[in-house]
């Protein structure tokens, strides 16, 4: 062990010379042997040694910290290369995926003879004008449609005069060239030609497309038939808009047309959906509108546009449970299925107005008052009121009314609102039964819509429009011979008119018609709750509570959110003396008609009967606050 030991020591002290370069044993013998003097001499020498030793290592040491930082430095400057290569290639990238971006109509500088040129008429001024003149019918499209457009400029890529070098091309002419490579522009160039003594030629061309040539002494018009028909070649949906706004329905419907001809495969749902529009708007066909909107939805069942076509279309034929599926279906679409056009605001709009008729159709009168979806639209005030009138919010429906007359609209946005205006008023009236006020409305409302403005929408659809409402207020003012001369002249079809059949039926108290009218609208509309709610309400008047309640919840299973229903369904409870369970029907009543006077009156007398004194005043201080019919009012007046 100790050998060992011995050996290691031995061995660590060679180590030690080693690195030193001085073997202390070797000094040892050698001092031992020698002189003092030699002995100092020796010592002075290995100190010098030592020094040198040390100023190598301090050496060495400098060496090794610029090693380091040159290191340290090559490190940063490789990351700096390749920060700057990504940041060169992102760019590159960027500039590719603006470039693939760029969409719309560039208008090229035209080719023009030298006596226009003289005359002050180059060619960059034509192409000035033709670029205006897409641009307003663009315009004018987008303010009158929610399907987008593509922009339309003058080509100006050449005013970016800085070379790349060594290559003799602009920066403008390379965007330029990058954006007809990796982008969707189409180049609009074209050439005025003198023809003849004072005719001119203007041809323009589409990349290149097949050339389109007018011809007339008159360059502004000639420049506006071009720019029509630019505009119907890069955007078809559009100038069929436009030609309508400009009040050019024949034309509209005739670019529709040749729109479906030429569609191909991914703008055939659009293209049909967009014909049965002018035919709706344009006609008032609605049987051909519809099938034109079948065919749409057929291409593509995703396509909202052509489902919300079929919609309006069946709405307008008093078909009302095909509208309301239509309207039911457009829930479950998508806003990334549909065309790049048909996103965003249009979709938007498409859901909003399927959700109106879905509401209107399930007497969901509570939704629609509820709902933000364009509420600076005169077309959505106009549904707000009715919706307010039908929820028997009557200080909301005038409140709503008032503000839609004072609105600064003018033309086919003013007719319209005219229009629901006076169906505001009419159910409005219809709340508190002043039926010569009601029919006057009717009348109004008949009128407006069968005026210049609206002409479109045919004859049989204003008759299934008004001639219900103008019936009713009729039978229940006690004309019930005038009320029927007025129904027998709507379709034996549309299901608000077939309703109002039994309704006059009910008012005569002819109730055998009644119940078959009734029963013939439940089996053209099973979806619609109104149907079962005028039985049931028939049905409460001749004292058949049971019966009524039977109806009363068939109604409220079709429209849970109709208060009508529930309403009637609490008075059917109240005959039955049950006051006690009629109490809930009200309650649920109240969340979807708040305001509506009988409804507190009822529930009062409910309360009154169930022995609750204290809550039964809330309810008819409340009533005493609302819209009542005479006949309500001298029953309030019977509760202290």
């Amino acid at each position: 062990m100790e050998e060992a030991e011995g050996l290691e020591s031995g061995s660590a002290g060679a180590d030690a010379a080693g690195a030193s370069g001085v073997d202390p044993v070797a000094i040892a013998l050698a001092l031992s042997g020698a002189s003092r003097e030699d002995a100092n001499t020796f010592l002075k020498k290995q100190g010098a040694l030592i020094d040198d030793q040390r100023h190598h290592l301090r050496e060495q040491f400098k060496h090794l910290h610029l090693s380091v930082w040159e290191k340290r430095l090559g490190v940063f400057l490789r990351l700096a290369t390749a920060a700057v290569g990504v940041a060169l290639a992102s760019a590159i990238g960027l500039v590719a995926w603006n470039a693939s971006q760029a969409d719309g109509t560039v208008v090229d500088t035209f080719s023009v003879p030298p006596q226009f040129i003289q005359a002050g008429i180059t060619g960059e001024a034509v192409a000035d004008d033709l670029t205006s003149r897409i641009g307003a019918i663009r315009d004018v499209a987008q303010n009158n449609s929610v399907s987008a457009s593509q922009n339309v400029r003058k080509d100006s890529a050449d005013d970016i005069k800085v070379e790349i070098p060594e290559t003799g091309v602009s920066l403008g002419q390379a965007w330029r060239y990058l954006r007809l490579w990796l982008g969707h522009e189409r180049h609009l160039s074209g050439s005025v030609r003198l023809i003849g003594e004072g005719k001119i030629a203007l041809t323009v061309a589409v990349n290149g497309e097949r050339a389109a040539t007018v011809s007339g002494g008159d360059l502004d018009k000639l420049e506006q038939q071009a720019a029509e028909r630019v505009f119907a070649s890069v955007d078809p949906t559009n100038l069929v808009i436009y030609l309508l706004a400009s009040q050019r329905p024949t034309e509209s419907l005739a670019a529709a047309e040749r729109y479906v001809q030429t569609a191909g495969p991914e703008g055939r749902a659009n293209a049909f959906s967009l014909w049965a529009d002018m035919t709706r708007l344009g006609t008032g066909d609605m049987p051909l509108a519809f099938a034109r909107a079948s065919r749409a939805v057929a291409a593509n069942p995703k396509f909202i546009a052509g489902h919300r076509e079929m919609m309006w279309a069946a709405a307008l034929m008093g078909h009302d449970e095909a509208a309301l599926s239509q309207a039911q279906l457009t829930a479950n679409l998508q806003d990334q299925d549909q065309p790049r056009a048909m996103r965003g605001r249009a979709f938007s709009q498409f859901t909003a107005d399927a959700a109106n008729e879905r509401d209107l159709a399930l007497g969901d009168f509570a939704d629609g008052m509820s709902r933000d979806d364009c509420l600076s639209c005169p077309s959505y005030s106009g549904n707000r009121a009715e919706f307010a009138a039908r929820a028997h919010d009557g200080s909301a429906g005038r409140t709503l009314v008032s503000e839609i007359a004072a609105e600064q609209f003018e033309g086919a946005a003013r007719t319209n609102l005219d229009a629901k205006v006076a169906r505001a008023r009419y159910f409005s009236e219809v709340n508190v039964q002043d039926w010569p006020a009601a029919a006057a409305s009717a009348r109004s409302y008949a009128l407006i819509i069968s005026t210049d403005a609206m002409r479109h929408i045919g004859t049989t659809t204003v008759r299934l429009l008004t001639y219900p409402l103008l019936a009713y207020a009729l039978a229940r003012g006690g004309d019930i011979t005038g009320a029927q001369a007025v129904i027998d002249a709507t379709p034996g079809d549309c299901y608000h008119c077939v309703r109002t059949r039994a309704l006059i039926a009910a008012a005569a108290k002819q109730w055998d018609r009644a119940d078959t009218g009734f029963a013939q609208a439940i089996h053209d509309a099973p979806s619609l709750p109104f149907a079962y709610a005028d039985w049931g309400q028939s049905l409460l008047v001749r004292g058949q509570a049971d019966a009524a309640i039977d109806k009363f919840k068939l109604a409220n299973q079709k429209g849970p959110h109709f208060a009508d229903p529930l309403e009637g369904w609490g008075e059917a409870l109240m005959a039955k003396n049950q006051s006690h369970l009629a109490l809930a029907k009200f309650a649920e009543a109240n969340k979807y008609a708040p305001n509506w006077g009988r409804l507190h009156l009822k529930w009062g007398e409910a309360l009154a009967y169930s022995g609750k004194r204290d809550e039964d005043k809330q309810q008819f201080a409340r009533a005493a606050q609302l819209d009542l019919t005479p006949s309500e009012k001298s029953e309030l007046a019977r509760h202290p």
